[in-house]
């Protein structure tokens, strides 16, 4: 990895003063995304993107050395309990919160109620799981965005209950690795595998491509069709479920060393690499036109930087560490705001939520800076 460690630490310490200052203007809310008048929008629980501010506010605490890090932990503490009050257990997205909420905590400060936490979404995402479809589910929380989510003239689909999500594979899976780890409780592990494999089959297109939803039929587990909700067409491919296949991938290659992923994940990098600008940082959608208007998706790469940092250090993957190490560089080097004097002084800037709903498509996102810090935190781990 090309990446000094000098810019390294002045990543992180500007990612901390963003944590600092999104304190100060937030409180007890949760910051969401930055409005054009350079304000953060917030939910009052964190909606189903709370574990990343919480896991900020985690990195922010163990990178300083002044009473800041008491006010960081009381503040990821206080925030923890709004979102376990909040979040509904049948949402794909409670295991990856419970998960940066509850085992996130518990790594740095040994409170065995924080590991409680990440076992409960676990058992959240076991309940959620269709045997017969061999996914967990969608399930039913409403996001925080336009009415329908992929602008005015979508439907509203059917149920959560029957539908699978391209971001499962890294926003459910984890969190039942990490469970078995803990538990040698082979269902954890087994509904871990099951899903992975029927993401293979799902989701990820022959050229490496990935599709976004699927519906299934909830008696009989059978797919029924494959579309995308937030990319531009059902041909081309959403950048940031791209970012999410390849994190989901590379954690369950780091588990189990089973070729079929590795073999999944080199095909998915390589579209995403064949088809992303000369920086690396993909637009929106890889295939959608382009004009000057069209936004970049600084959360896909990031997805790639912190998902493939996370891969053994084996000769199989140099390529691909290697890629995720290029990426972290770009990030860092091109889009993270490094003017000590700006006020948005720490920010990952053009991230993009959700371009066919016009919702937050080009500006700085709660997730994207989380997963940007993980990835300096990680190689700053491995550095020392």
């Amino acid at each position: 990895m090309s990446v000094s460690t000098k810019t390294l630490r002045d990543a992180a310490d500007a990612l901390v003063a963003r944590v600092d200052r999104t304190l100060d203007e937030t409180g007890t809310a949760f910051p969401y995304f930055v409005d054009d008048d350079g304000s953060w929008v917030t939910t009052p629980n964190g909606n189903w993107c709370g574990g990343h501010w919480i896991g900020l506010l985690w990195f922010a605490r163990d990178h300083v050395a002044d009473d800041r890090s008491e006010r960081f932990e009381r503040a990821a503490r206080e925030h923890t309990e709004t979102m376990r009050s909040y979040m509904p257990r049948e949402s794909m997205f409670c295991g990856m919160n419970f998960c940066y909420a509850g085992f996130g905590g518990y790594d740095r400060t040994g409170d065995r109620d924080l590991f409680a936490l990440g076992l409960m979404g676990a058992d959240a995402m076991i309940e959620l799981y269709h045997e017969r479809a061999r996914q967990v589910a969608l399930g039913g929380l409403d996001i925080a965005g336009p009415e329908q989510f992929r602008g005015p003239e979508s439907d509203h689909g059917p149920s959560g209950h029957r539908i699978g999500a391209v971001d499962n594979v890294y926003t459910a899976l984890p969190v039942l690795w990490r469970v078995y780890e803990e538990t040698d409780d082979p269902t954890f592990r087994d509904v871990a595998v099951s899903h992975a494999d029927r993401h293979l089959d799902w989701y990820v297109r022959e050229d490496g491509r990935t599709w976004h939803h699927v519906v299934f039929d909830r008696e009989t587990g059978a797919l029924e069709r494959q579309y995308n909700e937030l990319a531009h067409s059902d041909e081309t491919c959403w950048a940031r479920g791209q970012g999410w296949n390849v994190a989901g991938l590379a954690r369950a290659y780091d588990e189990t060393r089973a070729d079929r992923y590795l073999d999944a994940l080199e095909r998915t990098v390589a579209y995403y690499r064949a088809n992303s600008p000369n920086d690396k940082v993909p637009y929106w959608d890889f295939e959608a036109p382009i004009d000057d208007e069209s936004p970049r998706d600084t959360s896909a790469a990031a997805l790639v930087a912190y998902g493939l940092g996370q891969l053994p250090d084996v000769d199989e993957t140099y390529e691909l560490r290697s890629d995720g190490g290029d990426v972290l560089e770009t990030l860092l080097e091109t889009y993270l705001v490094t003017d000590r004097d700006a006020p948005n002084y720490g920010a990952i800037e053009h991230s993009c939520f959700n371009k066919p709903g016009e919702y937050a498509t080009d500006t700085e996102h709660v997730w994207t800076d989380y997963y940007v810090a993980r990835a300096v935190e990680r190689e700053l781990d491995q550095r020392t």
